[in-house]
């Protein structure tokens, strides 16, 4: 498989008390978390390309832009989309979404890079040697 321009992927998650802002501290409203809504969105991008990369390859967060909309209550589902709109060796940018049954809730845009598994998880846990 070739990873390539404009392929997409999304997942989705009930809103729940587990993820509002006021229980993971972002707000203090039984309302769906900007962080949680971000972390949806980060997995929709990581899920889209794990597929087109080597089996012992990841891929890792390291920007996002997002632009949260609209509020969302416990009980309704969230839907974040992600579109691969660049590729740059390495470098992988998405456009990303996220809608709630109603409304958009959610835009912007988010990058990942491609790393080998092992040598990023070797290099992050040598910080506990040091």
């Amino acid at each position: 498989m070739d990873l390539k321009v404009g392929i997409t992927g999304s997942t989705e998650v009930l809103v729940s008390e587990a993820n509002t802002a006021k229980t993971m501290g972002s707000g203090s409203l039984d309302v769906f978390a900007t962080p949680a809504m971000i972390a949806l969105m980060e997995k929709a991008a990581s899920m889209t390309v794990q597929n087109y990369i080597d089996e012992d390859s990841s891929t890792v967060g390291t920007m996002i832009n997002i632009k949260h909309i609209a509020a969302t209550p416990i009980g309704m589902n969230v839907t974040a989309k992600a579109e691969l709109v660049e590729i740059e060796g390495k470098r992988l940018v998405f456009s990303v979404e996220a809608f709630d049954g109603k409304d958009k809730i959610g835009e912007g845009q988010h990058e990942r890079f491609i790393i080998k598994a092992e040598k990023f998880i070797a290099k992050a846990n040598s910080k506990l040697n040091e």
